[in-house]
């Protein structure tokens, strides 16, 4: 807290001595207006005076040309412009109708006329169409725009709108039921952002843009995706800068959305409006997933349980949206208000049918009900002509009741196939299950006039969101049965299971949820303070600002499942794969026994996943800034930036591992960039721009590598519990202590159960083995020394054409790189499993196999579970060490290589229509995806927000293929051809207007690239996967009667083409002067398109648990494992030996996993005035 009001302290001083400083671009909510005063003859006009006024701009503003008749405005808000130039023996010049965007900056020139002072000569002509002095790219998503073109609910959906943007599937993590994150409860580093895409831009996933609420970050702390959604009620204009990011911009290393909000102004206005949604207008969009037969008999041998496609009926749902906005003067020209309130109301009903369970609970009906209130409100004053101050306040609090609804009841055409979600108890459905989630947004800020030539602006934003569950249970431990079931099953001594286990798979004993969560606070501070200073007659005009930013993430989470959770895995030949030397050793000895590593009914893993931090995880990110843009003459202007930042991301208090600390020539950034007007007449601009981002590192190291996250399993053998019965689920009585069911320790540590024993259900009897191993999946993860920033650099050139007066060409080539990238690796010591640090993949002490090995045996027990140390021969005896391995190769670095072509065309509003189309022609190539993985091999469904922590170099095996060779290649979400426009049209007639507008996409598909898992695997999810025959190859996988599998050549494959048309029309009746009347119907997939847009990619079954192990390897083989995978293997023969299979091919392999969504409608009507 010192910390904090010392640093308070300092900028108030800082504020006082220099009263404030220039806007910083990254809090972007106005425009621009530059230009030259000249006579008739040509020669520049000093001392002029031009004034601006328009309806967005509280009173009026007004500045002098300088020597060079140069004059220049800043922080004007988007809006319509009139601008007056007077000089003495000259006649005023008047010209209305300038357009002004946030972020542009468009030249308007003025040649007066000899005359009287008050003559005025009125002209006409809108802002250039082209900004001929800069070299970024924008996208200006105007209010006429989002009232044309069909887009969703928040601002996010207008993303896409940029060329170089689009909504991707694959960054969505819907697959499988795999939803977590958005609105409802998410775990750190292992959910999505909530929603069925995300959003790529450059290449990016949608952890790496900026997403901006009048410039205050609103991004999620951990994840990085968008966090705050917006109505469109309240928004006057979304500015998407996608390249050439100014040195303002810090931490965007895919683009900056920012969202500008409507105020008021000197007369009334505002709406009433309720937009409508329901099941009756939509087609059925429940997702469809793939599952194994939960009630399928046992295959033979060497075969995977069927697969099967689960097509749930759909849901009765409605979703209302009524609200108002009001606007105007409390004081014209000193005092505006704002108000807006659109409450979003969602309900959603099923029956479904329990049939027999539940004590013949039969048809049962469920409801969820979901509330969330955003609200809006500023005030802007003019203090002076000089001082123009604001606030606003943006509110979402957000209520659900009816949190977990059960799977719906199969479509007519599936039925008879069984709905796992009735073998649950009827409580884990309990309307009374729920969650509350405050999230605001503040902004305060002082724009200041010093004089003429220096403007001064000051921004404190504070973005803050909570997130906590009520209504579950925390008594009654939950068993879950995997795979299969046990439906009909055998056990291992040939008889049938007890009717106790007996369950299809998926079936459930308790409610239960993986990320209950008591408190999940996040702060995002700013403030920003920067100057800027117009000088022209040094060899040209310049464009000075500097400036100081202070980015300040803090985050508070206490999260476990509600109960001790345990799976299940029952019935004759399943087999556990160990991790660990202890966990290899005891199924050694159960295999003797069983065939299997299983006791007799099969095995239980008590699952263990926590984030409990002992004192908040925090970032402070500090940022000096200074770019000038030179306008050297002969229409060329240099844009010369530099940024620095010093940043720490601190453990949190009680953690004892190292922090990262980059200082500030850790974090220097170069921004640069020239523009030339050939012409010089503003209708031509060639440009290039060179820039360096380092990321602001979000907050997930610290919440999970620095030991506040734990994952473990404990695992048991499962056999007779000595009862008649057999086997009965209380005898799993599984508890908490110290908020652990499986605690963290050496491999010999067991559960916590209510008794002091161990329940001897989970004992096996013959060999007297119960606890197989406890596996740690996140012990802590030291910062290996030298780590450098996270950084990518970009390059860009284009040219832009203005073809007529309302039509417009661009093309722009874009070239990013990574530098340099943090993520967490590991090596797997042969008794402890994957021992990580954090590190920049392929550099310093992460270069060789062996020197990664020598820097993680260094650190002895820094790992913060008792006994874990790497490389300890105490741990295998003497000499069974982990060896080495010379001849491996060097370990990769970070690549992901975007290039891009981009063409647009756009037409400005006239003759009632307008639009934008465009084509890019990209290439992503490497072998790593981001912040946001969009791998399957990461979890089986790409899409999750795990920056920093992603599975991308776990294990460095990971990047070679079969060959021995690098398996670089294109990346999941290339797609080399994209196709987009946007256009609406306005007729016309008898007082009233009825407007089309269409938005169209058409996207190549993605690559499909074959996987397996190597050397070990577990049960649902890829492991330890690798593209063995490199990125973007596919093979076709053949098995015969016996079991024995054939891969084919493999070859390019791809998802098919992804085409959308979304459509919507209004009718506005005029209902008097300034009023109107607005029905709207905005329809999305008109023609209903559903592509596939995922396949299931791995050959190994994840049921059956057969990686590909060439040699034998397993994660406990030391540095053989390495040298084995990363050496070259011919992986034919090692799906079968002499007959034998010894890899069961997965019955997914190939099948569809995740589809386009299917038509939705909604209906709207509005009153404004």
């Amino acid at each position: 807290m010192m910390k904090v009001r010392s640093l308070l302290c300092v900028l108030a001083a800082l504020v006082v001595l220099t009263v404030g400083s220039l806007r910083l671009s990254a809090q972007e909510t106005t425009g621009g207006l530059q230009g030259t005063v000249k006579d008739a003859t040509g020669a520049v006009v000093p001392q002029a005076k031009v004034a601006i006024t328009g309806a967005s701009l509280m009173g009026s503003k007004e500045v002098e040309t300088d020597a060079s008749g140069y004059y220049r405005f800043a922080n004007l808000p988007p809006g319509d412009y009139t601008v007056t130039v007077s000089m003495k023996g000259f006649a005023a010049i008047r010209r209305g109708g300038v357009t002004i965007q946030v972020g542009h900056l468009p030249t308007v020139d003025f040649q007066l006329e000899v005359g009287a002072v008050t003559t005025v000569l009125e002209v006409t002509g809108a802002a250039p169409v082209i900004d001929v002095t800069t070299t970024q790219n924008l996208t200006n998503v105007t209010s006429e725009v989002l009232d044309n073109i069909p887009h969703g609910t928040s601002f996010q959906s207008v993303i896409q709108f940029a060329p170089m943007a689009r909504n991707e599937p694959l960054a969505g993590y819907t697959v499988n039921g795999s939803g977590y994150g958005g609105t409802g409860g998410s775990l750190p580093g292992s959910s999505g952002n909530g929603q069925a895409l995300g959003y790529s831009i450059g290449g990016g996933g949608d952890s790496e843009n900026s997403y901006l609420v009048e410039g205050q970050d609103t991004g999620q702390l951990s994840g990085g995706y968008s966090k705050a959604n917006v109505p469109f009620e309240f928004i006057q204009e979304v500015q998407l800068k996608t390249s050439g990011i100014e040195a303002e911009y810090g931490g965007a290393l895919g683009g900056v959305i920012n969202v500008v909000m409507k105020k008021g102004g000197n007369d009334y206005h505002g709406s009433l409006f309720t937009t409508y949604e329901a099941d009756g207008l939509d087609s059925n969009n429940n997702n469809i997933f793939l599952r194994y037969d939960p009630v399928a008999s046992a295959p033979a041998a060497g075969f995977d349980v069927p697969s099967q496609l689960y097509s749930p009926k759909k849901d009765h749902f409605r979703n209302v949206n009524p609200g108002f906005t009001l606007g105007g003067p409390i004081v014209k020209d000193r005092l505006w208000f704002f108000l807006g309130l659109a409450p979003l109301f969602n309900s959603v009903a099923k029956t479904v049918d329990f049939g027999a369970n539940n004590g013949g609970a039969g048809k049962q009906y469920f409801t969820q009900d979901t509330q969330t209130y955003y609200t809006n409100a500023r005030l802007d004053a003019s203090l002076t002509q000089k001082i123009r101050v604001y606030g606003s306040w943006l509110y979402q609090y957000g209520r659900e009741t009816g949190a977990a609804l059960p799977i719906s009841d199969p479509v007519s055409s599936q039925a008879g196939i069984l709905n796992t979600s009735t073998g649950a108890p009827l409580t884990a459905f309990s309307h009374g299950l729920g969650w509350v989630a405050p999230n605001s947004t503040y902004n305060f800020g002082a724009d200041i006039t010093l004089t003429p030539k220096i403007v001064s602006t000051t921004r404190f934003g504070y973005f803050f969101e909570n997130y906590h569950d009520f209504g579950w249970q925390t008594q009654t431990p939950n068993l879950q049965w995997s795979g299969a079931g046990g439906v009909g099953a055998n056990d291992n001594l040939g008889t049938a299971l007890p009717a106790n286990l007996q369950m299809p798979g998926g079936f459930t004993t308790a409610p239960y949820t993986q990320t209950f969560t008591q408190l999940n606070a996040n702060k995002h501070y700013q403030f920003n303070q920067d100057v800027a200073f117009f000088k022209g007659g040094w060899w040209g005009s310049h464009n000075f600002k500097l400036g100081y930013q202070l980015n300040h993430l803090v985050n508070s989470i206490g999260q476990n499942g509600n109960v001790p959770h345990a799976y299940l895995r029952v019935g004759a030949g399943h087999s556990y794969s160990p991790s660990t030397s202890t966990g290899a050793a005891n199924c050694a000895t159960l295999g003797v026994e069983w065939g299997v590593c299983a006791g007799r009914y099969g095995y239980l893993i008590v699952n263990d996943f926590a984030t409990v931090l002992p004192s908040p995880a925090s970032d402070w990110n500090h940022a000096l800034f200074v770019q000038d843009s030179w306008t050297v003459g002969h229409g060329v202007t240099l844009d010369l930036g530099l940024r620095v930042e010093k940043e720490s991301l601190p453990a949190p208090g009680g953690v004892n591992v190292p922090s990262i600390n980059f200082s500030w020539t850790d974090k220097i950034a170069p921004r640069l960039g020239i523009a030339w007007d050939p012409t010089r007449r503003g209708k031509t601009k060639l440009f290039a721009s060179y820039g360096v981002v380092n990321d602001i590192m979000k907050l997930l190291v610290a919440q999970t590598s620095f030991g506040g996250q734990a994952y473990t399993y404990c695992v048991y053998a499962l056999g007779p519990d000595g009862t008649p019965a057999g086997f009965s689920v209380s005898d799993i009585n599984l508890v908490f202590k110290q908020g652990r069911a499986c605690p963290s320790g050496p491999a010999t540590l067991g559960a916590n159960f209510a008794t002091a024993s161990v329940p001897t259900a989970l004992t096996d009897a013959g060999t007297g083995i119960s606890l197989i191993e406890n596996v740690n999946f996140r012990p802590a993860e030291p910062v290996a020394p030298g780590v450098k920033p996270y950084r990518q650099h970009e390059f860009v050139a284009g040219w832009d054409y203005q073809i007529a007066k309302d039509w417009s060409f661009e093309a722009r080539y874009d070239r990013r790189r990574l530098d340099h990238v943090i993520e967490d690796a590991s090596l797997s010591d042969k008794a402890w499993g994957e021992t990580y640090a954090i590190v920049n993949p392929g550099e310093g002490v992460n270069r060789t196999v062996d020197g990664y090995a020598n820097y993680l045996t260094a650190l002895g027990q820094a790992f913060l579970v008792p006994g874990w140390a790497f490389n300890d021969t105490a741990d295998y005896g003497p000499g069974v060490a982990f060896g080495t391995c010379p001849t491996c190769p060097a370990l990769p670095k970070a690549i992901r290589d975007y290039d891009g072509l981009e063409f647009r065309v756009t037409k400005a509003a006239s003759r009632n229509w307008a639009g934008t189309f465009s084509y890019t022609w990209s290439r992503l190539w490497g072998n790593y995806t981001g912040l946001t993985t969009t791998d399957q091999t990461d979890g089986n469904a790409a899409g999750r927000n795990s920056p920093d922590t992603t599975r991308a170099f776990d294990e460095p095996f990971y990047y070679f293929g079969a060959n021995g060779k690098s398996n670089d290649g294109v990346l999941p979400t290339d797609r080399p051809n994209t196709f987009k426009g946007n256009v609406y049209y306005q007729l016309h007639w008898k007082g009233s207007k009825t407007t089309f507008g269409v938005f169209q996409s058409a996207y190549e598909g993605t690559p499909v690239s074959s996987y397996t898992d190597l050397a070990t695997s577990a049960y649902g999810i890829p492991y330890e996967a690798a593209y063995i025959f490199g990125r973007g190859k596919w093979a076709n996988v053949t098995q015969d009667a016996a079991g024995n599998i054939t891969f084919g050549t493999p070859y390019n494959r791809r998802t098919p083409w992804f085409t959308q048309t979304d459509f919507n029309i209004a009718e506005q009746f005029k209902v008097g002067e300034g009023r109107s009347l607005r029905f709207e119907a905005s329809i999305f997939n008109l023609f209903n398109q559903h592509s596939v847009v995922q396949y299931y990619q791995g050959f190994n079954s994840m049921d059956a648990l057969t990686p590909l192990a060439p040699g034998g390897v397993s994660l406990a083989s030391g540095a053989a494992l390495y040298q084995t995978l990363m050496g070259g293997y011919n992986p034919q023969a090692w799906v079968s030996s002499g007959g034998s299979p010894l890899v069961v091919k997965s019955s997914w392999y190939g099948q569809p996993q995740q589809y386009q969504l299917l038509r939705t409608m909604r209906l709207g009507v509005s009153f404004t005035f």
